[in-house]
């Protein structure tokens, strides 16, 4: 499978904070999409942080947003996506570990290219999260919020896609796991 250069599609990038640590997701775009694709884009990425309102904590907090066309390294400001609303979920009693849990969609595109984002201050925790899941995984069927949340990322216009620059299919699950640049960061 060959390999694509980082820039070979367009980039959107959400800076957010939870729990006392900032992030960033990024969600690839079409090539030639162009401002019309950054427009749905951001329509789609709010569609997919309000499936997510009732996981989210409530200081999940948008901090900016930048964009890359295809074929350029350089990230401009942008507007941040309208229409998110708050997180609803409340501050967990032991934020510290709950702050390096990280929740992973993941798919494929359909070339086979894999493909995943990561979105953390969301309550997937099996500690604390849905009941009875206890493997680090949530599928559609366990919870109606994650079950939204990847319709949204499989369905509406623009599609994301892989660095392939193919349409991703998103699997019909979510991945837990503490993610250990965060742990390692915690313990010291």
């Amino acid at each position: 499978m060959a390999d694509f250069a980082a820039n070979f599609t367009a980039r959107f990038k959400l800076r957010y904070s939870t729990l006392g640590k900032s992030h960033t997701v990024m969600f690839r775009i079409a090539r030639g999409a162009g401002a019309t694709g950054l427009s749905n884009m951001k329509l789609k990425v709010a569609a997919f942080l309000n499936a997510l309102d009732n996981g989210r904590y409530t200081d999940w907090t948008m901090l900016g947003a930048t964009y890359a066309p295809e074929d350029s390294d350089i990230f401009l400001a942008t507007d941040v996506p309208s229409g998110v609303s708050a997180g609803l979920d409340t501050i967990p009693t032991d934020p510290l570990s709950q702050s390096c849990l990280a929740t992973s969609f993941v798919g494929r595109s359909i070339a086979g290219q894999k493909a995943r984002t990561f979105l953390y201050g969301v309550n997937t925790g099996p500690e604390t999260g849905i009941a009875g899941f206890d493997n680090f995984r949530i599928t559609s069927t366990e919870d109606a919020n994650v079950a939204a949340a990847i319709a949204i990322l499989n369905s509406s216009s623009p599609s994301i896609v892989a660095s392939d620059g193919n349409n991703v299919v998103w699997y019909p699950y979510v991945n837990t796991k503490y993610n250990d640049y965060w742990v390692r960061r915690t313990r010291s």
